[in-house]
């Protein structure tokens, strides 16, 4: 950051001129993902599905079978312990467990392979998926390191004071980004907010909707719940074979693992937000003719906004929290400079770059909180 020279008059000719251009690449980028990469992966991953359910009987007569293997195999140790009669607390050590054999069959036949044919069979689908979203991973950064800092500075500034309407935000804003430039680690930083800036929309873009879903159908709500709970509670390095598997060592497997780890806030907060909501309220909605459509944007949301703003701040702190363990499948940053550290045994470096992912966190958890304490004072106002 900070290439561009101020000294010709021509080159912020040359600035302005293409910034509309670097802008227009990455919304163009990211609603191309939306919009066609993502459609024509799902479509690709239902039709996977159809496959599979076509010959479901056949999967699950083998997986009968394992079971029934596997279960004859604990019966048998648990009777060859009871009529072995060596009756010992040492003996009650060990659990009779099924054979390494019967394991063995059980993981491959039931996770690795079916999981393996489809990487195999739709790692085209995959490529298609993730080529758009690495095209406005770079555009956003390169829009980021081409701008001059004193213009990042400004804008970055602006948007901490438009959001929290504190100056002692914007200043604590300010000593973190100085920070971050006095240690030379702006173009990191560059990088950690371009994984941050779209990991945040993806979550928001996928997670709301969700939540709304869930709100409204108590069905929904009940088999999305374990999905999330399972998302917040899984050892992250577990889901970050999946993601290598498939994505491969790159920014955007780095992107996926974020985005994995961090939507369940926003979903479960859209979700409790909405149904926060009077009971009044909606009724009252309800009998003035509203449509469900009308009742949800015009009632429903403008009420649940202080959760949802809860979920999506809560959102960023999990992102950034994940940074530093996605650098282990590609994502750059901050991140794989403490990861770097890490490796080189190198103290100074790892505080550097943590200090600076640490301030981050603290400016952007600021803002947020003072942006949701004024909407409740507009909400008790409004009331």
């Amino acid at each position: 950051m900070g290439d561009l020279k101020f000294e010709e008059f021509g080159d912020i000719w040359i600035f302005l001129l293409t910034v509309p251009g670097h802008l227009f690449n990455m919304i163009f980028g990211l609603a191309k993902f939306l919009v066609i990469s993502l459609p024509i992966t799902l479509f690709h991953f239902a039709i996977w599905l159809w496959n599979t359910a076509i010959g479901l009987p056949e999967t699950l007569f083998k997986a009968a079978r394992i079971l029934v293997g596997a279960g004859w195999g604990v019966i048998k140790n648990f009777y060859l312990f009871v009529v072995s009669n060596e009756w010992s607390w040492n003996s009650l050590n060990d659990f009779p467990s099924l054979t390494t054999q019967f394991r063995v069959l059980l993981n491959l036949g039931g996770i690795n392979q079916p999981f393996d044919y489809f990487a195999g069979s739709y790692g085209f689908a995959v490529k298609e998926f993730i080529l758009p979203l690495r095209r406005a991973m770079n555009d956003l950064r390169d829009f980021i390191d081409f701008m001059p800092w004193p213009v990042f500075f400004a804008l970055v500034l602006l948007l901490v004071y438009l959001i929290s309407r504190k100056i002692g935000v914007v200043m604590l804003a300010l000593a973190a980004l100085v920070f971050i430039g006095v240690f030379g680690l702006m173009e990191l930083a560059s990088q950690t907010f371009s994984l941050m800036i779209l990991s945040i929309i993806l979550c928001v873009v996928f997670g709301i909707p969700l939540g709304i879903f869930m709100s409204a159908s108590d069905a929904v709500d009940r088999a999305v719940k374990p999905i999330l709970d399972l998302m917040q509670t899984m050892p992250s390095f577990v889901y970050l074979i999946p993601v290598l598997i498939l994505f491969g060592v790159s920014p955007v497997a780095g992107l996926i693992a974020v985005v994995i780890y961090a939507m369940p806030p926003v979903v479960r907060l859209t979700n409790l937000g909405i149904r926060l909501v009077p009971f009044e309220v909606v009724e009252a909605s309800h009998a003035f003719g509203a449509t469900y459509l009308q009742r949800l944007f015009g009632t429903l949301i403008p009420l649940a906004l202080p959760n949802v703003f809860a979920g999506i701040n809560q959102t960023i702190m999990m992102a950034l929290a994940m940074v530093v363990i996605a650098a282990l499948v590609g994502a750059p940053g901050l991140g794989a400079e403490v990861l770097s550290a890490q490796g080189t045994v190198n103290l100074a470096l790892g505080l550097q770059s943590g200090t600076a992912v640490a301030l981050i966190a603290i400016v952007i958890d600021r803002s947020l909180y003072l942006y949701g304490e004024r909407m409740q004072q507009h909400r008790k106002v409004g009331h």
